[in-house]
């Protein structure tokens, strides 16, 4: 394993794995708003550092998101992450099933991809194999191979 930079928080961990060309964010436990918006905002700083394009987000110990949340993510962290990331991004969202039935009856309706203003691409998954299976697709799709 390759980890080019770990960033430890108590309630996430960030690791950028050079292998899989993907950073990892663990949520370890329930957040606050606070947190919420630190732990996307230390991905952002990480992901700006490192070029980082494909994230897998491990949300099954997390809380689900709030209304609040969610509103915060659309107004702050995708215009944020369009200006700093113009390449784009593309995030697998690894979730419970009972996390995931959540997403989908609060979601109308919910695609299997969705597209945030051009930049950012985002999925849910059961299992962590699919999600990374898929960010090795979409790395495939938008990096050419040398």
């Amino acid at each position: 394993m390759a980890v080019i930079d770990n960033v430890e928080f108590p309630f996430l961990n960030l690791t950028l794995r050079r292998d899989l060309d993907v950073l990892f964010c663990r949520w370890h436990t329930f957040v606050t708003a606070p947190q919420f918006h630190e732990g996307y905002w230390a991905a952002l700083r990480l992901a700006k550092k490192h070029h980082a394009r494909f994230w897998l987000h491990d949300l099954r110990l997390r809380n689900n998101s709030t209304e609040a949340e969610r509103e915060w993510y659309d107004r702050e962290f995708v215009p944020a992450l369009k200006q700093q990331l113009p390449y784009g991004l593309t995030i697998a969202y690894l979730m419970s099933p009972m996390q995931r039935q959540h997403i989908v009856s609060e979601t109308t309706p919910v695609s299997e991809v969705i597209n945030y203003e051009g930049v950012l691409q985002v999925r849910y998954f059961e299992n962590e194999h699919d999600a990374l299976e898929w960010l090795h697709a979409c790395r495939i799709r938008t990096i050419p191979l040398h």
